[in-house]
Parts: structure tokens; sequence; C-alpha cells
């Protein structure tokens, strides 16, 4: 959450911590300061701290990394003739982190899905069922066909009663079978030969059949084949572009750092020295948001004079108005091995997704 205050000129704002909280940024607001010097002081316990130095044409921003624990008493006054706005956000309480409500969250997700499971079991149950009534009944099956069989071996047995009957009649007809026969051969013999005759011929027409077959079954392979090369072609071309493409929205500048073009804007760009407004949701490596600034004016500093971490310097150059980016900063390039505790560990890489809002 954020958490912001303004100082008028020489007033003083005492106040017992309610939430802790973090001070990350001092700025002079320029509209109604001179060019002399504003000094923003801290009182805790009866001992006044010099936080920094404010002027109007030289140093108008400090960035500061003060944690503030809840129930202590503290005051802040800036001496000068200047309005100095102290910025920051508001601490988690430990017992409710991220970690454990994303455990919570899983947890309550698995016992969703322990009824789909049991009513899993309960439908195949009811599958299986039907299958037991099909193994009961096949043993009616069973009798049926034996049944059945019966029947035919005592048809069996009243055909051969009639048999000798009929054993004459069945003589007389393989006589007439075997005359058939032997006129058949003979004519089959006549068709052989007319055939052989013929045979030279009939090759001759197969071949150049089967050739014209072969001849066409290659011209259609070539086609095919042919039209093959040219879609693995354009799928490879497709592959090259889509490469290019995400080249082109990645790029790694100094120190390390690395940009993602999310959305190109269409207003000024954003160049070294110009002073920036700027929306911004930081996270940790690991997903866990440690800052942001979604509302308002936006976070407003001097690009590229070390108002901030060096890798916002080097990530946010060369964007434009309305254009979206997220940058992956190193910890060389970020809070280093120290970090920012309580919220940003040591040697943390830091993830923005910052959108550039105006350029003045």
């Amino acid at each position: 959450m954020f958490w912001g205050l303004i100082l008028e000129p020489n007033k003083r704002y005492t106040q017992t911590v309610e939430k802790s909280f973090h001070v990350s940024m001092a700025s002079l607001n320029l509209s109604a300061a001179d060019d002399n010097i504003v000094q923003v002081m801290l009182y805790y316990e009866d001992s006044s701290y010099l936080l920094c130095n404010l002027k109007k044409n030289s140093t108008w921003q400090v960035p500061l990394d003060l944690n503030f624990q809840e129930g202590t008493t503290i005051a802040f006054i800036c001496h000068g003739h200047g309005q100095v706005h102290l910025t920051g956000y508001l601490i988690p309480d430990e017992d409710l982190g991220l970690d454990e409500l994303e455990e919570e969250e899983e947890e309550e997700e698995e016992d969703e899905e322990a009824p789909q499971l049991v009513n899993k079991q309960s439908k195949r149950k009811a599958v299986d069922s039907p299958k037991r009534e099909k193994n009961v009944k096949r043993p009616n099956q069973e009798i049926e066909a034996e049944s059945s069989d019966e029947e035919i071996e005592l048809d069996g047995m009243k055909e051969d009663n009639d048999s000798d009957d009929s054993e004459e009649e069945d003589e007389e007809s393989l006589l007439n079978e075997e005359d058939d026969t032997e006129e058949d051969a003979d004519v089959e013999e006549e068709e052989l030969e007319e055939e052989k005759k013929l045979k030279p011929q009939q090759k001759d027409k197969k071949n150049k059949q089967q050739q014209q077959q072969q001849k066409k079954k290659e011209d259609k392979k070539k086609l095919v084949n042919g039209k093959e090369t040219k879609q693995k072609k354009s799928k490879g071309e497709q592959q090259n572009e889509q490469n290019n493409q995400t080249d082109q929205k990645k790029k790694i500048v100094e120190g390390g750092v690395q940009i993602e073009e999310l959305k190109v804007g269409n207003g000024p760009f954003a160049k070294s020295g110009k002073f920036v407004s700027v929306y911004y949701v930081g996270r940790l490596k690991n997903g866990k948001k440690f800052d942001s600034t979604t509302q308002g004016e936006g976070f407003k500093f001097r690009l590229g004079k070390g108002e901030v971490i060096k890798g916002w310097d080097a990530g946010i150059v060369g964007m434009k108005v309305g254009g979206k980016r997220r940058i992956t900063i190193p910890p060389a390039m970020a809070y280093g091995a120290k970090g920012s505790p309580p919220v940003i560990p040591g040697n943390s890489t830091l993830i923005f997704e910052v959108e550039l809002k105006n350029v003045h």
C-alpha cells in the first residue's frame, strides 16, 4: 500500500505510528520553492536527525531507506522555503505473508477437488454393475446352445436312417460327374493353346499400360513433393519471423538489464536529463510485490541523473509516452548484496512493469 506525507515549510508533524511503514523518497515541490536549501529533519527519542538537503536547481529529489515500526513516536519538519513530499509504502504484516496466503489457497483447492474424486468412484461402480448382469445371463445362453446341439445330433440320426435308401442314387450321379469332367479337360486344353498364341501381343500391351501408370505415379509424387517442400519453407520462414519479433521485443542493455516491450507508445521519447512521470509495479523474482505507484500523477524523477536505481535509468530511456515495458534488473543494477530490508532481500533480481505517463 502507498504511503505519503506533505511537509509545509517550518511546520512540525508529530505522530505515533499506527501501522509500520517505509519511506523511500523525499521530493521538493519546484513550483513553491526558491533557490535556497531546504532541510528535512527527523525527531526521534529527544534527538534530531538530518534526512536530506534539497535544492531547486541541483538536488530536488533524494531516495531514502527508512523503516518505522508500529508504536514509535516520531516527528518530521522541513526548514526553508519549500514544500516537501515524503513517499513510501506500508509494510505488510509478517503473520499474513503472501507465501502463507498461497498455501491456504492451495489447501482450499485440494478440499474442493476431493468431492469430484468421490463422484468418479461412484460412477465407476455404476458402470461396473451392467457387466455383472451380463455375466449372469451367460449360463442361460450356454444352456440354449447345448440344447440346440442335441437337436442337431438327433436330426443326424434320422438322416442316417434314410441314407440307405439313397445310396444307389448317389452312385449313378458320380458316374455322370466323371464323364462331365473329362469333357471339361479337353475344352481347357484347347483354350490354353489359343492363349499361348495371343500372349506375346497381350504382354506388350500390358507392359505399355504398366509403364504409363508408373509415369503417372511418378509425376504425382513429384507434384506432392514440391508442395511439401514449399510448406516446409513457409513454416521455417514463419519461425524466423516469430524469432525476429521476439528479439525485437526483448533487449539487454547496460549492466545486464533486460527490456521487454509490452506496448509501444505514441508520445514523446524519454531522454536522459528529462523529467518523466511513470506508473510502476515492482516484484521480486518469486512474484511477490514490494512497491507500486498506479494512481495520480505517478512517480516523477529526472532520468539519467542517479535519482533512482541504475536499472531504471538504463531501462526507461527510449520509451514513448503511453508505452509499457517489463524491466528485469539484476542485483548489481538494483540494491546489490545488501538489498533493502525487510522488503527486498540481498542479491535480489527485481522485475518492474513500467508505464510512461508523461515527459516534462
